[in-house]
């Protein structure tokens, strides 16, 4: 997994900007709301890729921890550095912070690619201060069938075919195919939960193409 992020680090950002049509911004600002990070709070970005979400995250001037398990990655991402962004090399499966470190964690196109949801989650609940919020966003399967046979059709031929423009189409074939792996929406919900975030919601963008997952730590005294 971390060599394949290595191999498409180059074209990565234009691929998903062109898969997504663009969206993927909207997505992420989505993200980065639902985090509600205010001032001086300390927040993770969970898989941080090539620092997007990391660099939206710090504009309210938020410290921002982006982790990845790339180091090519955190090399795209370093090519942008901002202020109140640090970059770490890491695992979702060993983070490498104390309990409570964070007031707010979100994470962008990430959890497809987690092979243990429970463990990540169970992670993301010690790093959680009381009180903290979630909010990860994720492309999805749409549950109604007149959009779910385009996005299968449109995700299972155009992810590959931009890769083979570039060189990459087995790591775009991996891309596609990962979107099958990930739960439902409901089923991620009750992870969350089973992990100790309390209340958890998912809520479907633009047709349930992409959700937005919240949630949120609860507060020791609550």
């Amino acid at each position: 997994m971390r060599e394949m992020f290595d191999d498409v680090v180059e074209r990565y950002d234009l691929v998903n900007g062109l898969l997504s049509l663009g969206l993927d911004r909207r997505w992420r600002r989505a993200a980065v709301r639902a985090a509600a990070a205010a001032r001086g709070d300390a927040v993770l970005d969970l898989g941080c890729g090539t620092g997007e979400l990391s660099r939206a995250l710090a504009d309210g001037s938020s410290a921002v921890v982006g982790l990845d398990v790339s180091a090519g990655m955190l090399r795209a991402a370093a090519a942008h550095p901002a202020t109140h962004v640090r970059l770490v090399q890491g695992s979702a499966f060993a983070l490498p912070f104390r309990d409570g470190a964070f007031d707010a964690i979100a994470s962008a196109f990430v959890l497809r690619n987690l092979s243990d949801l429970p463990g990540a989650f169970a992670e993301l609940a010690r790093v959680a201060a009381p009180g903290g919020r979630l909010a990860i966003v994720d492309i999805t399967e749409p549950s109604a069938s007149v959009l779910r046979r385009p996005f299968d059709l449109y995700f299972g031929t155009a992810a590959p075919a931009l890769g083979a423009v570039f060189g990459k189409r087995e790591a775009y074939r991996y891309l596609a195919r990962s979107l099958a792996q990930l739960p439902s929406p409901q089923e991620v919900v009750t992870l969350l939960e089973e992990a100790g975030f309390r209340p958890a919601a998912a809520r479907p963008l633009t047709g349930g193409m992409v959700t937005l997952f919240t949630a949120a730590r609860p507060d020791a005294a609550a």
